[in-house]
């Protein structure tokens, strides 16, 4: 019989005891629908697994029971195992929905998010968007209709509102135009469904401007005018245009 070497004894070692990192079982968090940690299986609609790795951890989130997957793997810092959307250190957190959809991207980096957030729809069309630079909002933000259309869209620098933030109703005509500026309205303009102008006001200082109000067949309805952020005047027409007593 051959006396076995070193090298056959450690060949032996990890067929007769595997290797304790694969051998070790996973941890578990269960979370309840609305995202927060509960003991029970019983009250779970979602399953974290993770394995420690120093002071951070490989994870996969799962739907439970189905066990069908709701993110890819990741690796968090450690103190994040417990919450239901945890911020990583770099990396992308990808979900999905349970028709396997996907859901959501969050890039980081160095602890920030960072790059482009996107959220979808389980029906695959995009609902939202959002880009970052080291943890502030820079560049322009968006929002969907569940069928794809665009809902609004919004300029951002140094993590505040800057620039043109525009709505649409859903079929694409325009709603709104606002000019923003460090997340304050300065000026508007509102249209209503059929294309018609609602209103136009300088917002920099108070209300300065009008507002203006249709009848189906498009003639005016009324015509409210703002001055230094009260009413200065208002008129109103019947159907048929003619004035009505104030």
């Amino acid at each position: 019989m051959l006396k076995p070497t070193g090298r056959n004894k450690l060949w032996l070692l990890c067929v007769l005891l595997p290797c304790a990192a694969a051998a070790e079982t996973p941890r578990q968090v269960y979370f309840s629908r609305s995202g927060d940690p509960v003991v029970s299986a019983v009250q779970a609609a979602y399953l974290r697994e993770y394995r420690i790795e120093g002071a951070a951890a490989s994870a996969q989130d799962f739907y439970y029971p189905s066990r069908r997957k709701y993110s890819d793997p990741y690796t968090m810092p450690l103190q994040e195992a417990r919450r239901f959307v945890p911020k990583l250190h770099n990396g992308t957190l990808v979900l999905w929905y349970e028709n396997g959809r996907k859901k959501m991207e969050a890039p980081y980096r160095n602890g920030q998010p960072h790059g482009e957030w996107k959220n979808w729809f389980d029906n695959g069309n995009m609902s939202a968007l959002m880009p970052y630079r080291n943890g502030k909002v820079e560049g322009v933000g968006a929002r969907f209709y569940r069928n794809g259309e665009k809902e609004s869209e919004i300029r951002f620098s140094n993590d505040k509102a800057n620039g043109q933030w525009r709505q649409w109703y859903e079929g694409g005509r325009l709603k709104s135009e606002i000019l923003m500026r460090d997340d304050k309205p300065v000026y508007m303009q509102t249209w209503d469904e059929a294309g018609r102008i609602t209103g136009e006001m300088d917002l920099s200082r108070g209300r300065n401007g009008v507002v203006l109000e249709w009848y189906p067949d498009g003639s005016k309805r009324s015509e409210s005018v703002y001055l230094n952020d009260s009413l200065s005047s208002r008129t109103e027409w019947d159907e048929n245009g003619n004035p009505l007593d104030e």
